[in-house]
């Protein structure tokens, strides 16, 4: 696939995906973008000078709970009904999905298979399918975590291609909107990438002072105030049925309450030995930018993937397997593995299939209470990490 190739026919299937789940929505009077309805509340309330956080603005969790700076990229839509901001929005998701999909396709094509892909445009379709039901969830929904998502893609990219302030920029737009995100800081500081890691500290720093510029020191203190509450108070109210800590609550009735810190510390020694390890290998091996993209591409990829393992929140951050779903299916096919197909199957199966439709209301009931949806994206990123490796010995140097 050209650099320059967007308009193909994958770009078409996608856009036919999303203008079809619109259209249906529609017609279905489920067109309700519960996620962008906090969001455009939370703006208009901000312009108006009425609460914007503690307000419930949907049933069920309908509070606003990011950062006061995220108001401002909402506050454009406040100008237009709520009807036409909300189909806006929509196309915006459904946009940024498809060129966070092609983007992946080149980061991985470039960075992880040194171009050896046939039928990319083909797996990518089928990388597609496999996500598919979180996608449609996110459009649903109306929730940011495909901006998310296709943000720190196109800041990793600019940090593999030297340009760390835009990288570093992007990447504070991103932690801002999720401070958890600042997880992918892990790798920079390892590989000693100062630069964008200030451009990041500015960018989070700029966008903390915002609301002082429009509303004054008193109020903002203020609304600092409230998010800080509105997190600790609404928060937790997610049980995270997709995180390990979950899981082993459920197998184990007298796991511990602070089992949750044990799986997060044993998360930073994983990802902190891998990335050590990779450094140790690219000196003895003789760095080049081709060995160090690789391995910095999996890092930010393999982090990416375990979020939703971490974070206590709904499924919605499943999606950020995307990356390492792409990674699997483009190199099986590239590589003719396929002995870890059925493998792959199976956990797909699980990660992606997991819906009333397909399966039947008790049968997803039953995974998703159970924690092993969460199981499956955790075994999705350790298969990935095996062909990681399988990948490094077949190619040491390959760029």
């Amino acid at each position: 696939m050209k650099k320059t190739d967007y308009f193909n026919g994958f770009t078409l299937f996608v856009a036919a995906i999303c203008l079809l789940t619109l259209i249906l929505n529609m017609v279905n009077n489920r067109f309700l973008l519960a996620d962008f309805i906090v969001y455009y509340s939370a703006a208009a309330n901000y312009i108006t000078g009425s609460p914007v956080y503690l307000v419930s603005f949907f049933s069920g969790s309908g509070y606003y709970k990011y950062t006061p700076a995220i108001l401002f990229f909402f506050m454009p839509y406040t100008l237009l009904p709520y009807k036409v901001a909300a189909t806006i929005h929509f196309l915006v998701l459904g946009t940024a999905y498809g060129y966070a999909m092609l983007l992946l396709s080149r980061l991985v094509t470039r960075y992880l298979l040194g171009n050896r892909v046939k039928y990319e445009l083909w797996l990518l379709a089928l990388s597609f399918g496999c996500i598919m039901m979180h996608v449609n969830r996110e459009l649903y929904l109306g929730n940011i975590n495909i901006i998310l998502l296709m943000l720190s893609c196109l800041a990793l990219r600019d940090m593999l291609t030297a340009r760390d302030l835009r990288g570093g920029i992007l990447l504070g737009l991103v932690v801002l909107a999720k401070p958890y995100l600042l997880l992918l800081v892990i790798p920079l500081v390892f590989r000693r990438r100062w630069r964008a890691l200030a451009w990041l500290c500015i960018t989070g720093a700029v966008g903390l002072l915002l609301p002082f510029l429009f509303s004054g020191p008193q109020k903002s203190v203020h609304l600092y105030r409230e998010w800080i509450n509105s997190v600790l108070t609404h928060g937790g109210e997610y049980p995270g049925k997709t995180s390990i800590d979950y899981f082993l609550h459920n197998l184990f009735p007298s796991w511990p309450g602070w089992g949750a810190i044990l799986i997060f510390s044993l998360f930073l020694l994983l990802i902190t030995g891998f990335i050590v390890r990779n450094i140790r290998l690219e000196k003895q091996e003789g760095v080049t930018a081709g060995m160090a993209g690789r391995d910095f591409t999996f890092e930010w990829f393999l982090i990416l993937a375990l979020l939703p393992n971490l974070i206590r929140t709904d499924w919605v951050l499943m999606m950020f397997a995307s990356p390492v779903i792409i990674f699997m299916i483009f190199y099986i096919s590239s590589q003719r593995l396929y002995r870890v197909i059925p493998v792959l199957v199976v956990l797909l199966l699980v990660y992606g299939a997991n819906s009333d439709d397909l399966l039947g209301k008790s049968l997803s009931h039953t995974i998703m209470e159970s924690g092993l949806m969460g199981v499956s994206n955790f075994l999705l990123a350790m298969v990935a990490l095996y062909l990681f490796f399988h990948n490094r010995k077949a190619t040491p140097g390959a760029a």
